[in-house]
């Protein structure tokens, strides 16, 4: 899926800003979804790494928990 195909134009970005403005109330819920919708769009591409992806926000998130 790129930028500026139809699917993500109209299938993609239209669900994630909903959902997204329908949780604005809760930071955490913000975060949850952009992470899954960042997630489910690489990994259209390629399935195979959305582990790697997940595993280095994870990372990311403990390591700047520990400043």
């Amino acid at each position: 899926m790129l930028f500026h195909t139809q699917i993500f134009v109209l299938g993609f970005l239209p669900p994630v800003l909903a959902l997204y403005y329908a949780v604005a109330a809760s930071q955490r819920w913000r975060e949850i979804v952009l992470i899954t919708a960042s997630l489910v769009f690489y990994g259209w591409w390629n399935p195979r790494y959305v582990p790697l992806l997940a595993g280095l926000a994870v990372a990311t998130w403990g390591l700047g928990r520990l400043n």
